[in-house]
């Protein structure tokens, strides 16, 4: 695609992606010991990080062949994710992860951290690859694996296209509505036999 030409990036390359604010607890440490491993044995990619934030010089320093495109917003990081042939997302600090949906939802396997945030969005081994927080050899495997793979790249990325698809804002919203009902009427009655009042909103 012609975003990728513009930021030096071959067709036939396999683009490894972080999109995230630029600070450790994302994963980032994680995301860097992954790429230096693939660089180390020669195996063929490319790796973007889109975002900004106050490790973004370290990360310079220390990913030298890393295209770093800073802060995107609206349909240039749209583009950026639709570039993308796996998105690697290391981080075990999310509650809801937003930007695993947004890859997801451009047909991109994601391979994240088997953490809250996370888990309850990739479907392992079928939208992308869970990992355990913080395993290097765990998420180097399985980057290596989809990077190498083609076929399994563009099944995994079908699927978690449709999974995404699941995502929108009325479903959404239906599992709130329904997360607070099971919170806020948790039984139709107390222990006694007393009926309990429901709650006001």
């Amino acid at each position: 695609t012609m975003w990728r030409r513009q930021h030096g990036i071959a067709d036939d390359e396999v683009v490894v992606s972080f999109v995230s604010r630029l600070v450790w607890e994302k994963g980032l440490d994680v995301y860097a010991d992954v790429i230096e491993r693939l660089e180390a044995q020669d195996i063929p990619h490319r790796s973007l990080i889109v975002g900004d934030g106050p490790v973004r010089d370290t990360l310079e320093a220390r990913l030298r062949r890393t295209i770093f495109t800073g802060h995107l917003s609206g349909n240039d990081l749209t583009r950026a994710y639709a570039s993308s042939d796996v998105f690697l997302f290391p981080s075990d600090t999310e509650t809801f992860g937003n930007v695993t949906l947004e890859a997801m939802a451009s047909g991109v396997p994601t391979i994240c951290a088997d953490a809250t945030g996370s888990n309850a969005l990739v479907e392992n081994d079928t939208t992308g690859i869970l990992a355990p927080a913080g395993d290097v050899d765990a998420f180097f495997d399985a980057v290596k694996h989809l990077v190498t793979d083609a076929p399994q790249r563009a099944r995994m990325g079908r699927a978690a296209r449709e999974a995404a698809r699941r995502y929108d804002w009325e479903t959404v919203l239906s599992h709130m509505d329904r997360y607070y009902d099971e919170i806020l009427r948790p039984a139709a009655f107390s222990g006694d036999g007393a009926s309990v009042p429901e709650p006001t909103l």
